[in-house]
């Protein structure tokens, strides 16, 4: 399937061979949850799903998934090919809630071990031959409060520093794949965190980063919500920013206004757009579809519609 590849070029993302400037309209793909991977099964193995989501993706006018979690030892042509088919780009976790799949934030230094480093390049070597592949995360909300702030940002540095490393090196890989971090939007570390993670050389820094943002409940401005204060906070950065999750649902049903707001001019100068959390209902009730676990079958929510008619809207930012 013909989908140009992805570039960083200043603080957007840009399409490598049209030139024109990419903005995310996504979503949070993980079906099953965090049970959506096991040693030898992932959500991007199975045709079948791939097949009916990415026609529901489609149709949702969306542009990119992110995927939480996969197997590397798994075939995922068939399912990257038809997200491919429908011009959606993946964003991909390289950690995953396995054993020796992930840093332990209180304690990373007990995880950050060969066969760690080892899962992590394979996932890498699995997936960076795919044109559609947009990004990888080296992390997920590993800071979020005192202790992993203190702990864990200077694993984090060290993966992005081996993790680019390996890039230079892996014969699977044949062009710069951005990678970035997605955080939760904690106030305390809102902007020291991606300062610590951006700085120094390109070689040891995030290329982009990621917010998990849910500040917009219900009906807002971007004054009300404090949109207005976090534009601001990442006015300065010198590399994209995007929301990796976004969709309180302390409201229902969610109006998911904050689209419009992300795709107006006061904030595309700043951000690339970002993932609705998420594709598929579990137990929190985030999701804009729900599957049926007997015969696989999707229903869609009025959220999904909403979304579809606020991403259809902002087609073009």
């Amino acid at each position: 399937a013909n989908i140009n590849p992805i570039t960083i070029k200043g603080k957007h993302f840009f399409d490598s061979v049209t030139g024109e400037p990419f903005f995310i309209r996504g979503v949070d793909y993980q079906p099953g949850g965090e049970g959506g991977v096991n040693f030898g099964a992932d959500v991007l193995s199975d045709p079948t799903s791939c097949a009916r989501d990415a026609y529901l993706l489609q149709n949702l006018k969306v542009n990119t998934i992110r995927v939480y979690a996969v197997d590397p030892t798994v075939q995922h042509d068939e399912c990257m090919s038809l997200f491919a088919a429908a011009g959606i780009y993946v964003m991909l976790d390289l950690n995953s809630p396995l054993k020796d799949r992930h840093l332990h934030r209180y304690e990373p230094w007990t995880t950050y071990t060969q066969s760690y480093l080892e899962n992590t390049f394979s996932v890498i070597d699995a997936f960076s031959g795919y044109d559609n592949i947009l990004a990888y995360f080296v992390g997920n909300e590993v800071v979020n409060d005192h202790i992993s702030a203190e702990a864990s940002p200077v694993y984090i540095k060290a993966l992005i520093r081996d993790v680019k490393n390996y890039m230079d090196v892996s014969p699977e890989v044949n062009r710069p794949i951005p990678l970035g971090y997605s955080a939760a939007d904690d106030l305390r570390f809102r902007i020291s965190l991606p300062k610590y993670l951006a700085c120094g050389p390109e070689k040891e820094s995030v290329d982009f980063y990621g917010v998990n943002s849910y500040q917009w409940c219900g009906d807002q401005t971007v004054q009300s919500s404090g949109y207005n204060i976090l534009i601001q906070d990442y006015s300065d950065f010198s590399i994209p920013v995007m929301f990796s999750e976004f969709g309180c649902n302390a409201v229902t049903p969610r109006l998911f206004q904050e689209i419009d707001a992300l795709f107006s001019e006061q904030m595309t100068s700043v951000f690339s757009g970002g993932l609705v959390y998420e594709y598929t209902q579990g137990i929190n009730n985030y999701g804009l579809v729900s599957i049926d676990p007997e015969t696989g079958a999707a229903h869609t929510f009025p959220d999904y519609d909403t979304v579809k008619s606020r991403y259809a809207k902002n087609e073009h930012p």
